[in-house]
């Protein structure tokens, strides 16, 4: 099934489980809830009883949101260069003898602290803060300018205008695309999530979760994010107009879809060879 069609019956779905609504603003929030909220239903038994037992009342989509949060305290400052990993403008794949940073980047940390949660011996503080970090990082790995360049820092430094407001191209992925989606259909994060994990087939479900690698998850995304270059925008004609179209949005939206699933299966399948034969 393509990914253009897979989109068309995620719309269908949606629209039939969209009773009560509310709106939801992007990958940066609800994206990674959507992640969390498949990556749930994936879990085994033994795996959900151990999420449960470290997160207790918090749910894993609110987990995957963590990292975020605690954007700006001081204390937590050495976990911002762990969203991302960059690559020379001319590769083709991720080295982490030449990219690595001595672990200081996001594929080294999702083994980091997949080993960590694995564990049972370590302080559950400890565990706790390894399993919000995982679920964010596999979330991210999977947002294709999260595996990018150091010169425009992951497109943060390409300005573009997406529904009449000036961005980063970076901003537009995170959260441009979803937002744009979720108005024009008036969806929430739940009921958009709820519709991208019914479309998941089971040929899809073992495919994704084949791998635990985090570094062909970087690679793919690696791939993906040289085609997203490749096919910038070209500057509107009109002043103030945007630089990303509705048929842009159209084009890349299917993308978003994919990644989204794809990153909840495989959270999913991470938590349960983490946690599955926990006590």
């Amino acid at each position: 099934m393509s990914t253009l069609s897979r989109l068309h019956i995620i719309v269908i779905a949606v629209l039939g489980l969209a009773m009560s609504m509310t709106r939801c603003f992007g990958w940066g929030g609800d994206g990674h809830r959507m992640i969390g909220a498949i990556a749930q239903s994936q879990l085994n038994e033994q795996a959900a009883e151990a999420v449960k037992g470290l997160l207790g009342d918090e749910t894993l989509a609110e987990a995957c949101c963590w990292a975020d949060k605690i954007r700006g305290e001081k204390e937590y400052a050495w976990v911002s260069p762990l969203h991302y990993i960059n690559a020379p403008r001319d590769a083709k794949t991720v080295d982490l003898d030449r990219d690595g940073l001595d672990g200081q980047q996001i594929v080294s940390s999702i083994g980091k602290y997949r080993e960590i949660l694995k564990d049972s011996e370590k302080p559950k503080e400890e565990r706790i803060l390894a399993l919000r970090l995982l679920a964010h990082f596999v979330g991210d790995i999977h947002q294709p300018l999260h595996v990018s360049y150091k010169d425009d820092k992951g497109g943060n430094m390409l300005t573009v205008t997406h529904l009449g407001t000036r961005s980063s191209m970076h901003s537009v992925w995170d959260s441009g695309f979803i937002k744009q989606h979720c108005k024009k259909m008036e969806l929430s994060w739940e009921t958009m999530g709820a519709a991208l994990r019914e479309t998941i087939t089971p040929d899809e479900q073992r495919r994704w979760s084949q791998s635990l690698d985090p570094v062909e998850w970087a690679n793919e995304s690696l791939v993906l994010t040289i085609s997203i270059y490749a096919k910038l925008p070209e500057p509107p004609k009109v002043k103030g107009a945007d630089d990303f179209t509705e048929s842009d949005a159209q084009h890349w939206m299917p993308t978003v879809a994919d990644r989204l699933q794809t990153a909840g299966v495989r959270l999913g399948a991470v938590l349960n060879d983490a946690l599955g034969s926990s006590k």
